[in-house]
């Protein structure tokens, strides 16, 4: 043997990758790699063997088609992945590169086999973890979308389709963010937001996680609020982004709706003083602001109507009375309920003549009221005060004033107005 055929040897022998040598069918050289890839001991039990023993039954046609196709020595036939048959009945994933060449002389087929069993256990775990990552995402509460950088979906969840009224299959591969803005999304305040301005666009500019709180109207029509995070998936510029986010609108209706309760008369529905008093402090205070007046309007025979028909037809009266009073307040204009049987009328702006309120109001509750196929009356005394620029009272003050003027109206006989003056209550 010469001696670059033993150090061609040598390299051989030593090499990671399985080699083995055909003349034919038959096997006439094997390395160590080889016999460790099979599960063999020695050479014996592989040299002189066929090489379609240790070949799977159906990997033995691509073997064969690649072999044929060598007909240059020294050129390689491309990649083959095939299964290798191995002592003890153990099938291993190879992929093997055959060439045609010169074994001692003679001419014959050296093929290189590459173990694939590490790389097949790791892809089949990569598989089953994501096989489990997308069934976790998909069991989430929390509506998680994965977006390219130009926005086209990739992924949705079932949380995140549910939560935006669409169907998951039929948006994947969309630009969502587009189509909801033809819908509308808005911020807190509800504005409207710009493409430029959508989390997962800001993310891409950014490159930094961008936490939101939007308001997306549905294609049904119904509007959801939606409170989350967009990140980008990795650091790259270029990387795809996820969007996760909860459906918050049941947790912002209840607080919406725990505020108006605060501010508002469970029986007439109208705003109650705690409401009244704000809107008047901030009225009064307005620079801008045109003439404001105060009625404090008292119910005359409330008293007699719970005595003679029962507090629930009185209840009747009051919701009564409330709707009456919306019908006759202008526009721009508040009316709301401070006690039992007490209202108060907030006029401002240059269309709230008072005494064609006051006069309204005189004539809307002086008709009869039908309830429980009874038929009453009920009038109103009501006080009158007028609130100039530069009014140096409290709210406390106006209210107390208008109060008085309306006990004066009901001492000179009640369902009347009475104006209250500084000097005198007339």
């Amino acid at each position: 043997m010469t001696d670059p055929d033993r150090h061609y040897k040598i390299l051989i022998d030593h090499s990671p990758d399985a080699i083995v040598v055909h003349e034919g069918r038959r096997l006439v050289f094997v390395n160590p790699a080889a016999l460790r890839l099979v599960g063999a001991h020695s050479p014996d039990q592989v040299v002189g063997h066929l090489f379609s023993e240790f070949v799977d039954q159906g990997s033995l046609v691509a073997l064969r088609e690649r072999i044929r196709s060598l007909e240059v020595e020294g050129v390689p036939s491309t990649p083959t992945e095939m299964t290798l048959r191995c002592i003890g009945g153990r099938q291993t994933p190879v992929e093997s590169r055959s060439v045609l060449t010169l074994w001692e002389g003679r001419p014959a087929y050296l093929a290189v086999l590459r173990d694939l069993s590490a790389q097949r256990a790791a892809e089949r775990a990569a598989a089953v973890a994501e096989h489990q990552f997308a069934s976790v995402v998909s069991t989430l509460a929390e509506g998680v979308i994965v977006q390219d950088p130009d926005g086209i979906v990739q992924s949705i969840n079932a949380a995140a389709a549910s939560a935006l009224g669409v169907d998951a299959a039929a948006v994947v591969g969309r630009d969502l963010p587009r189509e909801l803005l033809r819908a509308r999304v808005v911020d807190i305040d509800g504005r409207p937001v710009a493409h430029a301005d959508l989390p997962h666009v800001t993310t891409s500019r950014t490159g930094r996680p961008t936490r939101f709180l939007l308001g997306v109207t549905r294609p049904d029509g119904t509007q959801v609020w939606l409170r989350g995070t967009s990140a980008l998936i990795d650091d790259h510029p270029l990387s795809h982004l996820v969007a996760s986010f909860t459906d918050i609108t049941a947790e912002r209706n209840a607080a919406a709706q725990l505020a108006y309760q605060a501010t508002h008369d469970s029986l007439t529905d109208l705003p109650n003083r705690l409401h009244l008093v704000s809107v008047l402090t901030e009225t009064v205070a307005s620079t801008e602001r045109g003439p404001i007046a105060v009625l404090y309007v008292d119910l005359d025979n409330l008293k007699t109507i719970n005595d003679s028909f029962g507090h629930s037809v009185g209840d009747a009266v009051l919701r009564e009375v409330a709707r009456r009073l919306r019908a006759v307040v202008p526009d721009g204009c508040q009316v709301g309920r401070v006690g039992g049987d007490e209202f108060v009328v907030l006029l401002a702006g240059p269309s709230a003549d008072t005494d064609e309120v006051s006069d309204a109001v005189h004539h809307t509750l002086s008709r009869p009221l039908e309830l429980d196929g009874w038929t009453m009356g009920v009038g109103a005394s009501i006080g009158h005060v007028v609130v100039p620029q530069g009014d140096t009272r409290t709210i406390d003050d106006l209210l107390r004033d208008a109060d008085m003027a309306m006990y004066a109206a009901k001492e000179a006989g009640g369902n009347r107005t009475v104006r209250f003056s500084s000097e005198r209550t007339r």
